[in-house]
């Protein structure tokens, strides 16, 4: 079984190092059993945690996410079997790669909606990637989480000023993902002191207290994509990541 999927060959420069990684998108197919896919991609460890999940929603974007997270580091590691690739948890939620040989390879998962995805990278290069649902109505929720200043780059950008506050919540989202915090400390921990069009789809962001960090958000008509990652390091975004529909 399989669900429509996308996959992108990353490749990470810093200096004189180049790092390769990978990212997979995944589209909810509502003819998919969850209960067949978990058969077919979990494994042990996953499938306990799975067997503990008692509402749909939450069954098919753990799946989502698991199944973008085996993909993109299959295509990375010797391993095929999906199975054998196990995605387990840490101490603060974050996604752990158990494979029989050490991978190396670190990963890092949002699902949102009917979208998954997971973006594997090396675990001495951090990366964190979120995914956030573009939604008019969401957009004062959204500002009540936002500095002034983020709000002045809202209102000053020649962007819908929806799709900037999605972009700039998704941002956040990815650095707390890096940091393995999840946004569980004061949301004002992760505010962006920058954030600039590169071109007509894709934008990058500086923070406030992490100036180590840079992030680089994708936004397209449904989703914006944001891929937080070291600020010396160089990744070309796909052109039409924020394009899916």
């Amino acid at each position: 079984m399989f669900l429509p999927i996308r996959l992108y060959p990353l490749d990470f420069r810093r200096e004189q190092k180049r790092f390769k990684g990978a990212l997979a998108l995944v589209s909810d197919d509502r003819a998919f059993s969850a209960d067949e896919l978990a058969g077919e991609i979990l494994g042990p460890i996953e499938a306990a945690y799975f067997a503990t999940l008692r509402f749909a929603p939450r069954q098919r974007s753990y799946l989502l996410g698991r199944y973008a997270a085996k993909f993109c580091l299959s295509n990375l590691l010797p391993e095929l079997n999906l199975r054998a690739i196990e995605i387990t948890r840490g101490v603060f939620e974050q996604p752990l790669v158990q494979v029989r040989a050490n991978s190396g390879f670190g990963v890092t998962i949002s699902h949102t909606g009917s979208l998954g995805g997971a973006l594997a990278y090396p675990i001495g290069h951090p990366v964190g990637i979120d995914i956030e649902v573009i939604d008019p109505a969401r957009y004062q929720t959204i500002l009540t989480q936002l500095s002034e200043l983020e709000k002045r780059l809202i209102e000053t950008s020649q962007t819908h000023q929806h799709q900037i506050a999605t972009a700039l919540w998704a941002a956040k989202e990815a650095l707390s993902k890096v940091l393995t915090t999840g946004l569980m400390s004061p949301i004002q921990i992760y505010n962006l002191a920058e954030f600039r069009r590169l071109d007509s789809g894709t934008w990058e962001g500086l923070f406030e207290n992490f100036a180590q960090y840079k992030a680089m958000v994708s936004i397209g008509s449904s989703y914006a994509f944001a891929i937080v990652l070291p600020k010396r390091s160089v990744l070309c975004l796909p052109d039409d990541l924020g394009q899916v529909p």
